[in-house]
């Protein structure tokens, strides 16, 4: 398979040298949180090279885990940081209002999540009434098209999440590193709110909301491999919009699929082909659960070290 247009190779990100300078100008000192944070973005560009695409469940555990990896990064540097001035007082504050935004975000997520359990759990009805009955019963048909109707009343009320809409305001102003702590403490904050941004798109069944564009330009190596996936995510989401109008994670999208095939050969009344279908539609929603339950636990994770990032500022705070 071909590498996805989300991931591009990172050389293309390195000018070449001119060979003909007579002098290179001495590189600018990384702070430990650009060299540590450059690391983990790159290698999810890395890994998503023979993946499936951003709309994977692979793909965004990783990038959960790589959010949560920036925050667990940026209290590490907090101790190493000198702090007094004005400026850091005003990068804390804005810190604490976009993280308290984050912690409602990954609640949102949740309860997202949870109501796509309860979409599996109503397919797993239908599989109940259906499975080892070929041809099924009336009765046993009458079940299964009753709860495929509430199953598409839950695909046409899953919307966009509203917590996320504010997050893609906050993302698409950019991300600026003046200073230490506020490299700190913008860059911990961009990474998570791109991570919930896409994971709000793809767990909707009806989004065509546009992913935020970044304005600003990067200024760190941190920033530029944040500017590199933002960029591939985009593409990816254009691809998808052109080719199936609607962006879904990859595996509620085919169980959706399936559930729709189901409920067409229902109608059409092809009682005698329902055995493969429902087949189908039982491995999909196995996925599909498997798939919300580790992606619950690793938005689960990056929510505890947000408040652990977000204790140890209001900390500084009670201490100046």
């Amino acid at each position: 398979m071909k590498p996805s247009a989300l991931f591009r190779t990172l050389s293309s990100r390195i000018p070449a040298t001119r060979l003909s300078s007579p002098a290179v100008a001495p590189l600018p000192t990384r702070s430990r949180f650009d060299h540590l944070v450059t690391s983990e973005l790159d290698t999810l560009l890395i890994q998503g090279v023979s993946g499936s695409g951003c709309t994977s469940v692979t793909f965004l555990v990783d990038a959960l885990g790589a959010s949560a990896a920036a925050q667990k990064i940026a209290l590490e540097c907090l101790a190493n940081v000198r702090r007094g001035n004005r400026d850091d007082r005003t990068a804390i504050d804005e810190y604490l209002e976009d993280s308290a935004e984050l912690l409602d975000a990954c609640g949102d997520l949740s309860a997202t999540m949870e109501a796509i359990h309860k979409y599996v759990e109503s397919l797993q009805v239908v599989l109940h009434s259906l499975h080892g009955r070929f041809p099924p019963s009336t009765a046993a048909l009458a079940r299964a098209s009753q709860a495929l109707e509430s199953c598409e009343a839950m695909e046409m009320n899953m919307k966009y999440s509203l917590i996320s809409r504010k997050l893609s305001q906050k993302l698409a102003h950019g991300t600026k590193t003046p200073a230490e702590l506020s490299e700190i403490l913008s860059g911990s904050s961009a990474i998570a709110s791109m991570v919930c941004q896409i994971l709000g798109m793809v767990l909707s069944f009806k989004s065509k909301r546009a992913f935020p564009t970044i304005q600003s330009r990067p200024t760190a190596s941190w920033s530029s491999s944040l500017h590199e996936l933002h960029k591939g995510l985009e593409e990816e989401i254009k691809k998808n919009r052109k080719s199936g109008g609607f962006v879904m994670l990859t595996e509620l999208r085919e169980t959706v699929m399936a559930a729709q095939e189901l409920r067409i050969q229902i109608k059409n009344q092809k009682h005698n082909e329902l055995g493969l279908i429902v087949e189908e539609l039982k491995r999909r929603c196995e996925a599909l659960e498997q798939g919300i339950r580790a992606l619950d636990e690793k938005v689960n994770n990056l929510y505890r070290h947000l408040i652990s990032l977000r204790m140890a500022l209001l900390g500084i705070l009670s201490q100046a």
